[in-house]
């Protein structure tokens, strides 16, 4: 049987050069030659690193979405967007004390 979060303890135990390779390597492959256990865990980082860099092209798109949403409102709709965190504060004061009451 399996234990739980054993991946986790072999991220946070010391490792050698020889058990970063069997890191990355499935245990399928664990039993094969040296050259394919290699390849297998040199394509798993590329995957890992393919999937982080489609992650921060997506945060970096989201960005750039949310700025052309505020550039369109403020400057082509004329909408003013006045932020004050005291006046946050104010409201939410006057609300906890009505709900207190």
């Amino acid at each position: 049987m399996r234990e739980s979060f054993q991946w986790f303890k072999k991220i946070l135990m010391p490792v050698s050069r020889k058990d970063v390779l069997a890191l990355v390597t499935p245990e399928i492959v664990r039993d094969r030659n040296p050259i394919v256990r290699v390849v297998v865990g040199v394509g798993t980082l590329a995957a890992l690193a393919a999937s982080a860099l489609v992650g921060m092209g997506a945060l970096a798109l989201l960005l750039v979405a949310v700025a052309a949403v505020y550039y369109l409102t403020t400057q082509v709709l004329g909408l003013k967007v006045n932020v004050d965190p005291q006046a946050f504060a104010q409201q939410f004061y006057k609300q906890a004390q009505q709900y207190s009451n």
